[in-house]
């Protein structure tokens, strides 16, 4: 492939229909952090991945990532990560059909969880169509003309936006400031703020794992020819993440500014600012606010192509994770990949219907999802690459103890325990209430694990030099 729709399905992929509603969401109802959290995409980790990782990775010549896996330590280890990262993958895909549904809720004029869940199978079904048809050039094309109709859309609506604003540009920049709106340096509050220190936790342990530790990330580096390819890939995602993320939080800004023009809007605005419901504000204008033919067919066609690009993306890398990891790429055959392709669709659209009954916004479960995961992915891969002494009883228990934790905090804190019990935890017990801080606490926990139980059972027998992170500098 070449590198330029590579580098657009890279983009298209991790800014899915959860970005096209929750990141105008949050820049709407809070302030920038989240947009600082995401700038380390292309300022942070793309730059480490193209320098170091991406000629790493072409180096070994393996079909998935996760071969490494067995290669570094034995084939269970490959076969776990293999089932983490198709978890990941089902709980990313999910809640962005949970995204879609939720607007086409509000287009639809339906605030059932029945019809949520409706429209999230609708979807589903389609999307897994044409990825079982097409395959990975499918989605990789696809994935090309829908990161144009996502950042198109999003263009049309910051300026219609801006159009309905008293006094335009001027007016959005100056209650933004008195406002705060734009903050993304703040750095008081505690465990249960978004601030500097939760962004860059945030920021750096969950996209780093998605750049560096999943196996559709990976697959994409493969497609192309060389080094240089990739990285030319990596570097169109980042300058489309830095564009259109910013455009995403613009968006949020005029949001927040039309609102609050008028007392009656204003208190619109006061109605979808809680739970799932902050969601659907952006929907809201576009239905009640926005004159002309076509408006609300050109907020879906943006919104399709941002769900369709994640979903044939998500549903494409968990069949190719099934056939190389635990089929070692054994040739299964067009139809029987194609079946295999149906049935992750079916799976992944039940757990869409499934979450359409949890009211929360759409990026807290997605970061939920991936602090549980992609922690877990990225700490043992480190661990291999950079400790010689790294055993697979120690890539175990480091699984294992990074799991432990986030069940613990996320779970058990966050919903099981009672508030007596929080209030006992002191700050800390604040954590209940922000998930930015899951991919940090898995990522060191699991990392820190493995380290220690590897030292203890090393038993003095080296690694071959091309699986350390060194030995390609050798």
């Amino acid at each position: 492939m070449h590198w330029l729709p590579v580098g657009l399905s890279l983009f298209a992929t991790t800014f899915s229909s959860n970005s096209f509603v929750g990141l105008p969401a949050e820049g709407a109802f809070r302030d920038y952090h989240q947009l600082l959290a995401i700038l380390f995409i292309p300022f942070i980790v793309i730059p480490i991945t193209c320098k170091w990782f991406i000629p790493l990775y072409k180096s070994w010549k393996f079909d998935s990532l996760y071969e490494y896996f067995e290669q570094r330590f034995n084939r269970k280890l490959r076969l776990l990560a293999s089932c983490v990262f198709m978890f990941y993958s089902a709980g990313w895909m999910a809640s962005m059909l949970l995204a879609v549904a939720r607007v086409l809720g509000e287009v639809l004029e339906t605030n059932s969880s029945v019809d949520e869940a409706t429209i999230i199978l609708i979807v589903g079904i389609l999307a897994t169509g044409y990825t079982a048809m097409g395959g990975v050039k499918a989605v990789i094309w696809t994935d090309t003309i829908q990161a144009f109709a996502l950042g198109g859309g999003m263009v049309f609506l910051l300026w219609s936006l801006i159009g309905d604003i008293d006094g335009g540009w001027s007016t959005f920049f100056e209650v933004a400031g008195q406002n705060d709106k734009m903050n993304m340096t703040s750095t008081s509050g505690g465990w249960g703020e978004r601030n500097l220190f939760s962004a860059c936790a945030y920021g750096f342990f969950i996209y780093m794992g998605g750049q560096l530790a999943t196996y559709g990330s990976y697959q994409r580096y493969i497609t192309v020819d060389s080094v240089k390819d990739a990285q030319f890939s990596l570097g169109v995602k980042g300058v489309f993440t830095l564009i259109s993320c910013t455009l995403f939080f613009f968006v949020g800004t005029a949001l927040y500014v039309f609102y609050q023009q008028l007392p009656e809007t204003a208190q619109i605005f006061d109605t979808y600012s809680d739970g799932a419901t902050k969601d659907k504000l952006l929907p809201n204008y576009v239905m009640n606010f926005m004159d002309g033919i076509g408006i609300t067919g050109l907020l879906l066609a943006g919104l399709f192509a941002a769900a369709m690009s994640s979903l044939d993306s998500g549903i494409n890398s968990m069949t190719a994770t099934l056939v190389t990891d635990w089929y070692k790429g054994r040739d299964m055959g067009r139809g029987t990949n194609r079946k295999l392709t149906l049935v992750f669709g079916v799976a992944v659209t039940g757990a869409g219907c499934f979450m359409a009954f949890i009211n929360a916004p759409v990026f807290d479960i997605l970061l939920s999802v991936a602090g549980a995961t992609l922690g877990i992915l990225l700490s043992i891969l480190m661990v291999g690459l950079f400790l010689p002494q790294a055993t697979s009883v120690g890539a175990a228990a480091g699984m294992t103890a990074g799991l432990v934790v986030y069940l613990f905090v996320r779970i058990f804190i966050g919903e099981l325990a009672s508030d007596e019990f929080v209030e006992g935890l002191g700050a800390f017990g604040e954590i209940r209430d922000n998930t930015w801080w899951d991919g940090m606490f898995t990522t060191c926990t699991s990392a820190i694990m493995a380290i220690i139980v590897s030292l203890l059972t090393f038993t003095g027998k080296a690694p071959d030099s091309k699986l350390l992170f060194r030995g390609l500098n050798r």
